[in-house]
């Protein structure tokens, strides 16, 4: 199992309006995250989802827990790898907001500490700062729509 953490800074969002951003990427995560291509949620109350994605073409089933205003919690339940992904408002020593994303993940076929392993944790650091990124971005659009107001 590796573990990959990086906090991307949010200028343009209110904490409200980032939190609602999360929210809407758990439920609909296409526009936020390139790599998932279909979704569906199967299932919701008013602390979880579960939910399936097309995630570069293998079917994943996630159960995703809220803590509202502070955190969305993704949990690999089927595919190839399994594990947690994080979001989690953050503020720095200023007051100012980021968006810290954390994943821990097994893959399947990958001996763990192994050199495979860290190069695939390497890349897939890039894919979800590309995806944090993205979701800022695409927040940042609903925001102007008055979608996420």
């Amino acid at each position: 199992m590796f573990e990959v953490a990086r906090t991307e800074p949010v200028r343009a969002l209110t904490r409200e309006q980032l939190w609602k951003g999360l929210v809407r990427k758990a439920e609909f995560p296409e526009p936020f995250v390139r790599a998932i291509t279909a979704s569906r949620v199967l299932r919701r109350d008013e602390r979880e989802l579960e939910r399936e994605v097309v995630l570069r073409g293998d079917r994943v089933r996630e159960r995703v827990t809220f803590e509202p205003g502070v955190a969305v919690h993704f949990e690999r339940l089927t595919g190839p790898a399994w594990g947690t992904i994080e979001n989690r408002i953050v503020e720095d020593d200023r007051g100012g907001l980021g968006l810290r994303f954390t994943f821990r993940l097994e893959v399947e076929g990958l001996a763990p500490g192994s050199v495979e392993e860290r190069a695939f944790a390497e890349r897939m650091g890039a894919s979800y700062l590309a995806a944090v990124r993205t979701t800022l971005r695409a927040t940042e659009a609903l925001v102007a729509r008055g979608g996420a107001a």
